[in-house]
């Protein structure tokens, strides 16, 4: 029973190694997987910003929607010189790792070499048969004589295996030199491709500082813009938030639904499964980025105005879909000054809402499902913008949609 308890150890240690081994080697994977994602990315937000600003430089109109897009690009290319320089240093640490291997390897051949020269010697003055027969012969009894064959079979089985174990020591040395001397060719490459996209930077930056004394010396127009933008989204503050209370105020006239907004059982289901969506919720649009985020912050251009998002503003292309994020009903079709069309979307007790729209492809009672299209984004050609303004609630509160939407 001992020895079977010690086998079973024993057993469960080489697994244990086994598992840390495959582990190790699956990280590892999922590593250079994983910032080879992240990289191309990064190319992929770069070309796209590079189609966006290719539309905005055929009108000479030097604009915000023109920074912001030029923002984003350098957003991307520096996200892209981190990832490169995240690969550059991952390859260091397998260079290392290999450098050491091959080092272990070398030493170990070198041992086997020794001792298979001292093998070899033994064996050609082993090597006349004569002389064996007088070492088999020379034997006291013929247990000795048996032992020193047995001897001389085992003898030449080692001869044998050590000079494949050589071999394989050897094969395996040139196999680690060839993979060696790929990742320091990877890593040549991706240092070449560092300098190239910092150099594009540069220019990049080079362009934005331009851009921005050029926008500094419209300062008086960026301050009258801000004014007007503000007047609509107090607006539209207090229209969404007459709205809410109005449906609030109905709900507790209703006998058959339940909680503040007098939701049904499947509006609430329908608000409860809206809620575990948080992070994973489509985009408004097949295409774009946030160019102006949630909340106050500072003005792109005008040093100390700060400046508030009740949603978050988000650049696509010409002609853009807007999309529903999610099931629900379309409540209210607004039309206002500074923001052209407005939908608002309930889904249970969030409501969703979609400003500055061109076209509306809904009616008020409609009910869309998720990416359905209800309109396409309104395009500024004087500001050389396309841009969908688009806020959510929770009943009266106001949420950051960023944290809602999937992100990239």
């Amino acid at each position: 029973m001992g020895i079977l308890r010690f086998s079973s150890k024993k057993i469960l240690f080489y697994l244990s190694v086994l598992l840390i081994f495959v582990s190790v080697e699956a990280f590892s994977q999922t590593k250079v997987s994983s910032l080879k994602q992240r990289k191309q990315q990064n190319e992929k937000d770069i070309a796209y910003t590079s189609t966006l600003l290719k539309n905005t430089v055929k009108n000479k109109e030097v604009s915000m929607g023109r920074l912001n897009i030029l923002n984003r690009r350098i957003n991307a290319r520096q996200a892209l010189i981190k990832s490169i320089e995240n690969e550059i240093s991952y390859i260091g640490t397998q260079i290392t790792k290999i450098n050491k291997e091959v080092k272990k390897l070398e030493d170990e051949l070198t041992k086997l070499k020794q001792q298979y020269a001292k093998v070899i010697v033994y064996a050609h003055k082993q090597k006349n048969s004569y002389e064996k027969l007088l070492f088999l012969l020379s034997s006291k009894d013929f247990n000795q004589a048996y032992k020193r064959y047995k001897y001389l079979q085992q003898f030449s089985e080692y001869s044998r295996k050590q000079g494949k174990t050589i071999g394989e020591k050897r094969t395996d040395l040139n196999e680690k030199a060839l993979e060696l001397n790929k990742v320091k060719a990877e890593k040549v490459n991706l240092l070449s491709e560092k300098t190239s996209e910092s150099v594009k930077l540069s220019s990049e930056k080079s362009q934005q500082s331009a851009l921005l004394a050029k926008l500094k010396k419209k300062e008086r127009q960026l301050r009258e813009d801000l004014r007007k933008q503000k007047r609509y989204a107090q607006k539209l503050e207090k229209e969404i938030q007459k709205i809410i209370a109005k449906q609030a105020k109905l709900a507790s006239k209703s006998k058959g639904g339940s909680g503040k907004y007098g939701l049904t059982p499947e509006e609430k289901v329908l608000s409860e499964t809206f809620g575990n969506n948080k992070g994973k919720l489509p985009w408004p649009t097949k295409t774009g980025f946030i160019s102006e985020k949630f909340g106050e912050h500072a003005h792109a251009v005008l040093k100390h105005v700060r400046v508030r998002n009740d949603g978050v503003n988000i650049t696509t292309d010409v002609n853009s879909d807007c999309r529903s994020i999610f099931k629900g009903e379309v409540t209210h079709i607004l039309s206002m000054p500074g923001l052209n069309n407005v939908i608002i979307i309930r889904h249970g007790e969030y409501f969703s809402v979609y400003s500055n729209l061109a076209t509306v492809s809904v009616k008020k009672g409609d009910v869309v499902s998720s990416k359905e299209k209800i309109g396409t984004v309104y395009t500024d050609k004087s500001k050389n913008q396309t841009v969908l303004k688009f806020q959510l609630w929770k009943g009266s509160t106001k949420l950051n949609p960023a944290l809602w939407l999937y992100r990239n």
